[in-house]
């Protein structure tokens, strides 16, 4: 009988345990259904296509970015998906269904566009949610008037999400301010809150999330003081710049942030004393702290202090006081811009920048500028030094006085050398600190004794190859024949390179003239060649077809040709011109970065350039100014012919700048009647046809197209100012979206002033320009090697300038 019992319990156990497993599977089939039904709904809800999700396949098995475990799903990715027409028309923050997944721990519409509020069930529904970013995606949301102004556009249900591990809300359109309900985020690794409008102080909250490892908070308007940030024991980076955070930062500030990799504060109105521990925390190799109002001396450093692998950038500052020789340790530093004295560090200056400051060198301030800084900080040390530098200046006038009397002299009976080149002209360069001395062997060697297949193009001041030093470093090299073409022109790029140093200039690296007839200049070799080659690119594929470049790529293009061009205009002392702008002098690298190159043509802005002048309606061929002695011309050249390349890079007609003058105005007349701020239509029929363009991205398109027709105005005062391109650029859509008079054919540059100074989102600072730089889609240091990238895209405050009150700039708008 207990045999029969045992039995009985024994089947009673399996039948138990056999339904169990049924139940569970038909619930996590009941499961599966309503997670399927919902992922349909958000399929119909967001226009996305059959191709990247259609209704008949397992999203599981087959839907692009969704992710799934146990036939849960666990993560969806709606970056890159492609919307159907009306999905494309009727854009929206429509995600509803996604309250079903309830197992759903990332959420990535990063560049999807979802305009509209975040929904405030995101914190009551989702709590296995780890993972959101909304980057770029058009968040914003209207302003209950029930609930008055400082309603801030994160919902604080948000703040419910306690398992969140990132959280990227970065490049959309919140305002109002950052609530210290934050500090509940006990998991958060990872907090971008950059390019957005948020106006509030910094939370302290945020500063006592220890597992914290990168936050950046760029690019808004933040004020306040910097809070104690001792407890984020493991942040690897932080990003506070373009900012309105003001205060000291205390001798303590970072002295617990022991895995502290890089530290970002530019642009905000910080003084005081940097810190010490800075310059020794173990880890730190990248330091931006341009743009404030630090001062005092440079601490020393010690003999053993290890700087090769850092990146520290300290310029527009008020530092002051003698330079320490380990300065030339470092990776790359940015001194630009403050108030050092004395003698420059040698011949090896090529990772620092020093101009703009009280040093015995070229392209820094004024005695008066000095001794007046000087004078106020109550600092007397450099007083001999500044009669020194009286002493020098004056020898300096005179020896340039003594030039100018020569060069009038012999104007009509220059001596040029056996090598065809000017005497007095090579005597101004000085040869050994420009770059390194290469020996004609060395050459020679790296290019196989420059073989034709070596040979990257002939250019119109030399012919340019492909080399490898023996110790591995690819190189590009420039041969001058200067008997042949009695050209001067690698002496006008020495002595540029020897005076000026950006990111976004091709990286030179030396040069050989022990050659009679030849001279080389030697950069550094950049693969994807000159944008004229690279536009179009042979696929991986073996049918050998050629892909033209995306529209993310053309615009990094075009942005990074515009912070090159704003750092010769604008923070260069005289303004510079390059003068030979065009697809083949646009340098691209691996990543598709711009390098200028092609400065056989650079010359400092003429003092007074006319209004109107034919050159700019029809640019010159590279040489005419000097060769024909017609005159110089001025930044406003560079504006018309940046913007060929921006229609260029719109039409796919890239190379049309190196065109016949007849047959490229002709192809500009065309063109520029396709571009209208009032229908955006007419620009289709100009569209590139191999560019594939979301509708999401069709407006930036439609935005650089009208930033082009404005550059190519034929009244050079009527085109903007670099500095305002370079802005536009940044987020092009707000062209289209904002008009404004700054479009019409009629207006001046005051306009273009008018539309970047007045709202208040577009910080204005009276002060000297600023040397930093953010890279098209990311920001940058200012060294021309071993940068870091940043993640904030909008520019610096800093960099604004004011307008100027030239003659010629004040032209009538009326006139055309």
């Amino acid at each position: 009988m207990g045999a029969q019992r045992l039995l009985m319990l024994l089947v009673a156990n399996v039948l138990f345990i056999a339904c169990s497993q049924q139940l569970q599977l038909l619930a996590l089939k009941s499961e599966a259904a309503i997670e399927r039904l919902a992922l349909l709904d958000l399929r119909s809800s967001l226009g996305i296509r059959a191709a990247d999700w259609h209704k008949k396949s397992d999203p599981c098995k087959s839907w692009v970015g969704v992710e799934c475990q146990s036939g849960r799903v666990t993560g969806l990715r709606l970056h890159g998906l492609r919307r159907s027409k009306w999905g494309r028309l009727n854009p929206r923050f429509s995600v509803d269904s996604i309250v079903n997944l309830t197992m759903l721990s990332s959420f990535n519409s990063s560049g999807f566009l979802l305009p509209g509020s975040i929904p405030s069930w995101f914190g009551y529904r989702l709590s296995a949610l780890q993972v959101l970013d909304l980057c770029s995606s058009s968040v914003s949301g209207s302003i209950p008037e029930s609930l008055g102004n400082m309603m801030r556009l994160v919902p604080p249900e948000l703040y419910f999400l306690r398992n969140l591990v990132s959280l990227d809300l970065s490049t959309n359109r919140l305002n109002g301010m950052i609530s210290s309900g934050m500090g509940n985020f006990s998991e958060i690794k990872y907090l971008n809150l950059s390019d957005n409008g948020f106006s509030s102080v910094v939370p302290a909250e945020l500063f006592f999330l220890f597992k914290m490892v990168e936050l950046d908070l760029s690019s808004n308007s933040l004020s306040g003081t910097l809070p104690e940030v001792r407890h984020l024991v493991n942040l690897q980076k932080m990003n506070l710049g373009s900012n309105y955070l003001e205060g000291s930062l205390s001798k303590e500030t970072f002295f617990s942030l022991v895995q502290l990799e890089s530290l970002v504060l530019r642009n905000n109105r910080f003084h005081g004393a940097l810190p010490n521990v800075l310059w020794i925390l173990p880890k730190l190799h990248f330091l931006d702290v341009s743009g404030n109002q630090f001062t005092g001396r440079l601490p020393d450093l010690g003999s053993n202090f290890n700087a090769t692998i850092k990146v520290f950038n300290l310029s527009w500052n008020l530092f002051y006081g003698t330079l320490a020789v380990q300065l030339v340790k470092f990776g790359s530093v940015d001194l630009s811009g403050n108030y050092f004295e004395g003698v420059s560090l040698g011949s090896n200056l090529t990772k620092i920048q020093l101009m703009r400051n009280c040093l015995q060198m070229g392209n820094q301030r004024s005695l008066e500028e000095c001794r007046s800084f000087y004078a106020d900080q109550g600092v007397f040390g450099g007083v001999l030094l500044l009669v020194v530098l009286v002493v020098i200046m004056w020898v300096i006038q005179r020896s340039c006085r003594h030039v100018e009397v020569n060069g009038a002299t012999n104007a009509n009976a220059k001596h040029v050398s056996k090598d065809g080149t000017s005497a007095s002209t090579m005597a101004s360069v000085d040869v050994p600190h420009v770059g390194k001395s290469f020996t004609y062997e060395q050459l020679a060697q790296s290019t196989s004794n420059f073989n034709e297949k070596f040979l990257i193009k002939n250019g119109h001041s030399g012919d340019l190859y492909r080399g490898r030093m023996d110790s591995g470093t690819h190189i590009t090299v420039k041969k001058v024949d200067v008997h042949v073409l009695n050209n001067e022109s690698y002496v006008s790029e020495l002595k540029f390179f020897d005076t000026v140093s950006h990111p976004r200039l091709v990286p030179f690296l030396g040069h050989c003239l022990d050659q009679d007839n030849q001279k080389f200049l030697v950069y550094k070799y950049l693969p994807n060649g000159d944008l004229a080659k690279s536009f179009n690119r042979k696929t991986s594929g073996t049918d050998g077809d050629l892909q033209s470049l995306d529209w993310i790529t053309r615009l990094k293009i075009a942005t990074g040709v515009a912070e090159g061009l704003s750092y010769l205009h604008h923070e260069c002392n005289p303004p510079l011109v390059h003068g030979d702008l065009k697809a083949t002098s646009i340098i691209l690298d691996d990543n598709f970065e711009v390098r200028l190159g092609s400065f056989g043509e650079v010359h400092a802005q003429p003092e007074s350039p006319p209004t109107s002048i034919p050159e700019f309606t029809n640019p010159r061929t590279p040489g005419q100014c000097l060769s024909a002695g017609l005159s110089l011309t001025t930044c406003a050249h560079d504006v018309y012919c940046f913007g060929k390349i921006m229609l260029e890079l719109v039409t796919g007609k890239v190379g049309m700048s190196d065109s016949d003058e007849t047959i490229a105005k002709e192809w500009l007349e065309q063109m520029l009647s396709y571009i209208s701020i009032s229908d955006k239509e007419k620009l289709s029929k100009i569209l590139d046809p191999s560019l594939m363009v979301d509708d999401d991205l069709q407006e930036e398109v439609w935005g650089m197209a009208l930033i082009a027709r404005s550059c190519l105005r034929p009244n050079p005062s009527k085109r903007p100012l670099m500095k305002h391109i370079l802005r536009a650029l940044e987020n092009p859509w707000k062209v289209v979206r904002d008009g404004g008079p700054w479009l019409r054919t009629t207006s001046s540059r005051k306009s273009w002033a008018a539309a970047f100074f007045s709202s208040s989102s577009w910080r204005q600072n009276s002060s000297e320009g600023n040397a930093a730089f953010r890279r098209s889609g990311t920001s940058g240091s200012h060294s021309s090697s071993g940068q870091e990238r940043q993640t904030s895209r909008k520019k610096l405050s800093s960099e604004i300038f004011p307008e100027p009150a030239d003659a010629w700039f004040l032209e009538s708008q009326n006139q055309d």
